[in-house]
């Protein structure tokens, strides 16, 4: 109510202003008297665009020089005690230990390709600015591109921009549905192991979520029902929501660990008993995959763990 009242008084005043100069001014000033219409405010440009053109470029031509395979023009873009630190925290110094890492990285990988997107660029002095952004690097044709943060010192000398410091972050990956989408298809483990398992995973319409159709027989519990993967928005991270068929449900976190999953599992049976376990899948190739269940429990009672146990691609689904 504080806000609104003062608002409203604040418009009244305001309002007010022109009725009562024009009155006061009817005496003094002709009636042919007009005042001037103010003039629009001249849009503001950059003072230092020029400048920021040229702190940019010093990392466009990193790219470049990147690219060609140039070792020797890329270590000259630096100062000559210039550093550059990775994402892994090696760090090099000075134009030759720069140009020597970059010989072999070139001469491992002679075919790469650069991304750079500059999301930022200030001026901390008259000749010094920072360059902030994200790096996508893909070594190869067959190789994953890897994707990193960015921070770059570049500094004016005699007339030109050089890097006085690079300084690689990495990069959180935001998860998705398409990261366990090589699940999609049918899978079944052979007769007579631990569990025989047969599973389909298929997409839903959209392709945020894959749906399992699942049926797993142990020596001591049989049970089969339907599960939904998905990222949860409120964490950000792949999760997954079962519905058995004689009624218990569970949730599971799903933590990468490289091509493995391990999945966090907490639930309620259909006769009100707690149920904890964790879950991992290992995914041995394209075609085969190990499944291995472990610290399981169902109303405070210890079962015991589950060997790995084989499960192969039986069909392709799209």
């Amino acid at each position: 109510m504080r806000i609104g009242t003062t608002l409203i008084f604040c418009a009244m005043v305001l309002a007010s202003v022109p009725v009562l100069s024009g009155r006061a001014a009817e005496k003094e000033a002709s009636p042919a008297a007009e005042k001037p219409v103010a003039e629009k405010a001249a849009p503001q440009t950059d003072s230092r665009a020029q400048d920021r053109d040229g702190a940019g470029g010093a990392m466009a031509s990193f790219v470049k020089a990147f690219e060609a395979g140039d070792a020797k023009l890329l270590a000259g873009l630096f100062t000559a005690e210039g550093e550059l630190q990775n994402v892994a925290g090696l760090k090099l110094q000075g134009r030759e230990s720069l140009q020597r890492a970059f010989e072999s990285l070139f001469s491992r990988t002679p075919e790469v390709k650069a991304e750079l997107k500059s999301e930022s660029i200030r001026f901390v002095s008259k000749d010094t600015a920072i360059d902030e952004g994200t790096v996508t690097v893909q070594r190869g044709p067959t190789e994953k591109a890897t994707k990193a943060r960015y921070t770059a010192v570049v500094v004016r000398e005699d007339s030109a921009w050089r890097i006085a410091s690079v300084i690689e972050s990495p990069v959180e990956e935001q998860a998705s549905a398409g990261d366990i989408g090589w699940l999609v298809g049918k899978w079944k483990s052979a007769a007579g192991g631990p569990a025989e398992i047969e599973t389909t995973y298929s997409w839903d319409p959209g392709k945020k979520f894959i749906v399992a159709r699942f049926t797993i027989k142990e020596r001591e519990l049989s049970y089969s029902g339907t599960q939904v993967i998905g990222v949860d928005p409120a964490t950000g991270q792949i999760h997954s929501w079962t519905f058995e068929a004689e009624g218990g449900i569970a949730e599971a976190d799903w933590n990468r660990d490289g091509d493995h999953w391990v999945l966090e599992v907490s639930g309620t049976s259909a006769d009100g008993s707690a149920v904890t376990e964790k879950n991992i899948l290992r995914r041995v190739s394209d075609d085969v995959v190990t499944w291995q269940s472990v610290n399981r429990k169902i109303g405070g009672a210890d079962l015991a763990d589950l060997a790995p146990v084989k499960v192969t691609r039986v069909k392709t689904e799209q």
